[in-house]
């Protein structure tokens, strides 16, 4: 199975921080995330969950869940890249530093800053990875 979506509302914490939390679905797996409400609002992320989701769909072999867009001026933002190979997509968290672009980060793109898939990271080590059958992609798309 695969979802993502909100299981609060928006809410600020003692320090002012305005998120909401949410849920992102793997087929047995599931992951929680904050999203900063500061730059955009729940809507927003959930029609940028819907733009990567049909990329996959239409055929396209990377695309990204924005789950935390910090702003700007933000050093660092939250996403799922996701890779299309054949009939499966696997996904992977990730920490997007803003220093490390060469372009400034676009929320409304953030698959451009995705590249290659790779199961280690620099040192080697295995990074954690699920995979869902594209399938199961298709009925976020309808019941969301």
């Amino acid at each position: 199975m695969f979802y993502i979506g909100y299981t609060t509302a928006a809410q600020t914490d003692e320090e002012g921080w305005r998120h909401a939390e949410g849920e992102l679905t793997l087929g047995e797996a599931t992951e929680g995330f904050q999203s900063d409400l500061h730059t955009w609002s729940m809507a927003e992320y959930e029609a940028q969950w819907r733009t990567a989701v049909a990329r996959l769909l239409a055929g396209q072999t990377e695309s990204a869940l924005l789950t935390s867009y910090r702003g700007p001026e933000a050093a660092y933002h939250f996403l799922w890249p996701m890779w299309r190979v054949g009939t499966t997509v696997y996904l992977q968290e990730r920490i997007v530093l803003t220093e490390d672009l060469a372009e400034p980060f676009d929320p409304g793109q953030p698959w451009t800053v995705v590249g290659e898939r790779s199961t280690v990271n620099e040192d080697g080590v295995p990074v954690s990875e699920w995979e869902v059958p594209l399938g199961q992609l298709a009925p976020f798309m309808v019941d969301g």
